[in-house]
C-alpha cells in the first residue's frame, strides 16, 4: 500500500464524515489514508466533537490557532512540529490543504525527496480583492510544483488554473457533507411534527460582518410593511449578533425574526425540517456548506452569488434562486415568492434533495480525491 498523508487544520464534524468515507475508498485501491490536524480546535468553533466517530487514521499536532488581529475569523495555524511528523510517517504522496503555512512545510520537505504533493484548494476569486505580489506569487511556486490538485468546485478549479495548474490535473471534489444525515434526520423530524402554518425561512450560519446579515434583515423590514405572516429563524452566532438583535427590536420586527443561537449538528434538523426555504446570505464565501446541509434536507434556498458553492449547486428556478441580497426588491419578492407557493417550494426542495444525494455525496468527493491521488502517483 502507498501511504498518503492528508494535512488540514481541525477535525471539524463536517469534515470526519468525508475522512471516513476517503479511508474506506483508498484502501479499496491500495492506498493507505492518514490524517494530520495542526491542531484540536479554535477558539470560535462551538462545536463539539466526539473522537470516536474519528474511524480513519489520524495525528493531531500540538499547536493551535494564532490570531492575526482582533478579528476572531483571521486566525492561522503554524503546524508546529509537522517536518518532523513527516519524517516520521514517510509518506509517499502528501494532500495539503489551502496555500497555508502548512504547503510551503510540504514544499519544503517534498520538493528535495521527491514526493508528490497535492493542493486541496477552495480559493476563489473575490472582486475587488487585491492580493499582495507576495501572495500571488507564493501560490503560483506552491502550484508549479504541485503534482495535481483537489477543488472544492467549479470556481476554485478556475483558481488554480489562474495561478499555473493544467486543467488535465484538476480533479473536483465538491465540498460537500454527510448528506445522507440531513435528508434522513430532516424527514424523521417533518414524519412526525407538522409543518407551521406560518411560511418559516432559515438563515443558518455565523453572525459576523462578512456575512453581512443586515441585508437580509433589511428585506425582512421591507416585506413587513405589507404582510406579517412568516417568521425569519436565525440559527448562528457571532459578533455581529447584538447589533442585529438592536436592528430587530428598534424596528419592531421581534415578532418576525428569532435568534436561536449556535446550534449542535443533531439540533439542525428541527430547524430545517420546519423551514419553507433557506436565505443564505453572505458577502463573500469560498463555499457555504450551509447551502449543501439544507439542499440535501430537502429545502429550497435563495443563495447570494457571494458564495462559491451558489454556482455550482442552484439549479435556477428548479432548486432555488441565486441572487444578489443588495437588491432588497428582489429579494422580498422571491421571499413572497416561498410564502404563496408553498407546493412549488417543496417541489423545489425535493429537487434540491435529489441534485445534492446523487451528485454532492460524500463517495463523490472521496473518488475525486482518489483521482487526483491516481495523477499523483501516475497511476491515472
Amino acid at each position: 500500500m502507498k501511504k498518503v498523508v492528508l494535512i488540514t487544520n481541525i477535525p471539524n464534524p463536517y469534515r470526519v464524515p468525508l475522512f471516513n468515507v476517503m479511508s474506506k475508498v483508498f484502501a479499496a485501491d491500495n492506498f493507505q489514508l492518514k490524517v494530520i490536524f495542526g491542531s484540536e480546535g479554535y477558539k470560535r468553533r462551538l462545536f463539539t466533537l466526539d473522537k470516536s466517530e474519528l474511524k480513519f487514521d489520524h495525528r493531531i499536532l500540538n499547536d493551535h490557532a494564532h490570531q492575526l488581529s482582533s478579528d476572531e475569523e483571521k486566525s492561522v495555524f503554524l503546524y508546529k512540529g509537522l517536518n518532523d511528523v513527516l519524517r516520521e510517517e514517510k509518506p509517499d504522496i502528501i494532500i495539503v490543504s489551502g496555500f497555508s503555512s502548512a504547503t510551503m512545510k510540504v514544499l519544503s520537505y517534498a520538493l528535495p525527496k521527491r514526493i508528490p504533493y497535492i493542493i486541496w484548494s477552495g480559493s476563489i476569486e473575490k472582486e475587488n480583492r487585491n492580493s499582495s505580489i507576495i501572495r500571488k506569487i507564493q501560490r503560483r511556486i506552491l502550484v508549479k510544483f504541485a503534482s495535481s490538485y483537489v477543488a472544492y468546485g467549479s470556481l476554485a478549479k478556475k483558481y488554480l488554473i489562474g495561478f499555473g495548474a493544467k486543467e488535465s490535473k484538476v480533479e473536483i471534489a465538491m465540498n460537500t457533507v454527510d448528506t445522507d444525515f440531513y435528508f434522513t434526520e430532516t424527514n424523521k423530524y417533518r414524519e412526525s411534527n407538522k409543518e407551521s402554518s406560518i411560511a418559516h425561512f432559515l438563515y443558518l450560519g455565523y453572525l459576523v460582518p462578512r456575512k453581512n446579515v443586515k441585508l437580509l434583515l433589511n428585506a425582512v423590514l421591507q416585506l413587513s410593511a405589507r404582510r406579517r405572516d412568516f417568521v425569519l429563524d436565525i440559527v448562528g452566532d457571532g459578533t455581529d449578533k447584538p447589533e442585529l438583535e438592536k436592528f430587530v427590536i428598534d424596528n419592531k420586527i421581534d415578532d418576525l425574526v428569532k435568534f436561536h443561537g449556535f446550534k449542535q449538528k443533531s439540533e439542525l434538523p428541527a430547524y430545517l425540517g420546519n423551514s419553507r426555504a433557506m436565505l443564505f446570505q453572505t458577502d463573500f464565501d469560498i463555499w457555504g456548506l450551509v447551502l449543501n446541509e439544507a439542499m440535501a434536507s430537502g429545502i429550497a434556498c435563495l443563495a447570494s452569488y457571494n458564495a462559491g458553492a451558489t454556482s455550482d449547486l442552484v439549479r435556477e428556478n428548479e432548486t432555488g434562486f441565486a441572487i444578489n441580497y443588495e437588491n432588497t426588491t428582489k429579494v422580498v419578492e422571491k421571499i413572497e415568492f416561498f410564502i404563496d407557493n408553498r407546493e412549488k417550494a417543496a417541489q423545489m426542495g425535493q429537487r434540491a434533495a435529489d441534485f445534492i444525494r446523487t451528485n454532492v455525496n460524500l463517495e463523490t468527493a472521496a473518488n475525486g480525491f482518489l483521482k487526483a491521488v491516481k495523477i499523483a502517483s501516475g497511476n491515472n
